[in-house]
């Protein structure tokens, strides 16, 4: 699955018997490959994000903003907004992960159809793949592609409960790992109880899992926002411990990424449909947002918050933003 693909622009010396022109024309030749490098690299001295707009109060469509509509914060230090681009349009094609946890309630066939439709909803250059967690790991059964009509084909019911402990946030991790070069728009829509006994029962608690912490850091540096939504495994989750961790796990892994967790109580919602609805809508008001980062002797993470003064909507932007040293 793994396409890393690398620019770079190959000028020869030649000896002064050849032409000028030749060499002229080598250089114009390269030059589209090296200014695809430039276009998908932040200015030099500034960090780039992915956040979402949203509508302030309910799910409906938010304000349209500019980079004057914003305010960044890195640790706790006012920074200066260099642009607000909106994502996922021509020029910047969502890729979207779906990935499954394999011990999701069997009955989540009855879904594939919401899941059908919101997949065929999405704009025709998105590229979207599916992936199943299981034993710490996420199998992919269908890479990006723009092919509709196969992720449709690769969704299969899942083995349920009786599969056990599918470590679902090493799950994340390898499939984050996996991810091809591409587009800054990189989105997971993680459908899970959110439940990871990887550790013990007692570590199942947000911060105790170091699972879940490990996920949200590989999220945090590679730029990937993490959607959720709420599915019952079974047993487990009327274990009302494990049910409260499992979704408090899941709220913080999106709210830490700048992604949302949807429920709908402890069960699996009767109809996936509302909550993919105001997901393709979020998807819609999503921008890459470029700021002026400080100074750092090596690298690291560092906090970040991200605020709108504009009536009506706020931002949802992770808490951490992975930066490199600067040079």
């Amino acid at each position: 699955m793994k396409q890393n693909t690398s620019w770079e622009l190959k000028v020869s010396r030649k000896t002064l018997v050849q032409p000028l022109a030749v060499l002229v024309l080598a250089i114009i030749c390269g030059a589209p490959s090296l200014s695809a490098q430039d276009s998908q690299s932040p200015p030099s001295g500034t960090l780039q994000v992915t956040v979402t707009a949203r509508a302030k109060h309910g799910s409906g469509a938010a304000p349209a903003l500019a980079a004057q509509d914003v305010t960044v914060h890195e640790d706790r230090n006012p920074r200066p907004v260099v642009s607000l681009d909106p994502l996922n349009r021509a020029d910047s094609p969502l890729q979207l992960a779906i990935l499954i946890d394999s011990d999701a309630t069997s009955h989540l066939g009855a879904q594939f159809r919401d899941i059908s439709q919101f997949v065929e909803s999405l704009p025709q250059n998105a590229t979207i793949a599916l992936a199943y967690a299981l034993n710490g790991s996420a199998r992919i059964d269908q890479p990006f592609t723009t092919d509709r009509a196969a992720i449709s084909k690769a969704l299969h019911v899942t083995f349920g409960p009786a599969i056990g402990n599918t470590s679902i946030y090493a799950s994340l991790s390898d499939l984050i790992k996996k991810w091809p070069g591409g587009p800054d728009g990189r989105e997971v829509f993680l459908i899970s109880d959110g439940i990871d006994p990887t550790y013990g029962l007692f570590d199942t608690q947000p911060y105790d899992n170091p699972g879940l912490q490990q996920a949200i850091r590989d999220a945090q540096k590679n730029h990937v926002v993490i959607f959720s939504i709420f599915v019952s495994s079974g047993l487990e989750t009327r274990n009302q411990f494990l049910n409260l961790n499992g979704q408090g796990s899941l709220n913080e892994l999106t709210s830490d990424t700048g992604g949302y967790a949807f429920t709908q109580g402890t069960q699996t919602p009767v109809s996936f449909a509302p909550f993919l609805n105001d997901f393709r809508t979020m998807l819609g008001q999503q921008y890459l947002l470029t700021f002026h980062s400080m100074p750092a002797s090596k690298p690291g993470f560092h906090d970040l918050k991200v605020n709108t003064e504009m009536s009506g909507a706020k931002i949802l932007a992770p808490n951490r933003i992975y930066a490199p040293a600067s040079q």
